[in-house]
């Protein structure tokens, strides 16, 4: 057995370094801690960069409320979803989904301890009502980070599936992953006072119904009437479909990854033709 110049057990102290236990958690504080400017800016930059007059601004304040408490809960639904699939790839698949589905509710929960008290520091006097009492914004906030579990329980699936494949082979899926979340979640974030693309991506892509709720939360809100008011939840509807496309993805993933691992069992036991029996 390897050991350092200390008598430090290497090969034990990297694999407990690795465990996704042990990285998730600060790197997910980290993602909610560093995606705050981002989400501080993003009305402004990528929705109205000249909010005019006090019903436009009353919006701008709405969805900026609406992106910071949701600061870094797209970001973490990503890494549930590598952190399930790092812990299929070193516990059995049943195993991996009981570590995982908790693991994930700790990342919410971080993410959750992170955002909440950078987001009240930003609010200023402006808002009266608590953050948690605004349906629409605890709804939103409720969903994304319901989403965690399922993210990682579909990671497990995925890494399940994935097992016994080459490191290159891996890494290069992992690439492809976190460039298609980030381009489909973009997608969703992009998105006007209705979803302008097929409903069928909703259900399809949990990333665009992510990026779409935040999205049409944030402006489900009648600038046009004096004051503005808010006219319902724009982005109800994308948050069903982000909990049901990833329940789905979860379910459908680790169906097929214990189908796999069983047909090998099944298959041991059989002669191969050609054989004396």
């Amino acid at each position: 057995m390897l050991r350092g110049m200390a008598g430090v057990d290497l090969p034990a102290l990297r694999r407990t370094v690795t465990h996704p236990a042990v990285w998730s958690l600060p790197a997910v504080a980290l993602l909610a801690l560093v995606a705050m400017p981002f989400n501080d800016g993003f009305y402004n930059f990528w929705v109205n960069y000249d909010a005019q007059g006090g019903a436009q601004q009353h919006e701008s304040l709405h969805a900026t409320r609406i992106f910071r408490y949701t600061s870094g809960s797209l970001c973490g639904q990503v890494l549930a979803l590598l952190a399930g699939a790092a812990l299929a790839r070193r516990n059995t698949q049943a195993r991996a989904l009981a570590v995982a589905v908790p693991l994930a509710a700790l990342l919410a929960g971080a993410t959750f301890a992170v955002a909440y008290p950078l987001a009240r520091a930003r609010e200023g006097s402006f808002w009266t009502t608590p953050p948690l009492d605004a349906p629409v914004l605890a709804r939103v906030l409720l969903c994304e980070l319901a989403a965690y579990p399922l993210y990682a329980a579909a990671g497990v699936g995925l890494g399940a599936l994935l097992k016994g494949r080459r490191p290159a082979v891996r890494w290069s899926l992992a690439l492809l992953l976190l460039a298609g979340w980030a381009v489909t979640t973009m997608t969703g974030l992009l998105q006007d006072d209705q979803f302008n693309a097929p409903y069928v991506l909703l259900w399809a892509v949990p990333p665009i119904a992510a990026g779409t709720a935040i999205a049409l939360a944030g402006l489900s809100m009648d600038v046009w009437v004096v004051p503005p008011v808010l006219v319902g939840d724009w982005g109800r509807g994308a948050s069903a479909a982000l909990l049901v496309s990833a329940a789905a993805y979860a379910l459908g993933l680790n169906l097929l990854a214990g189908r796999a691992g069983r047909r090998p069992r099944r298959d041991a036991g059989r002669p191969h033709r050609g054989t004396a029996r």
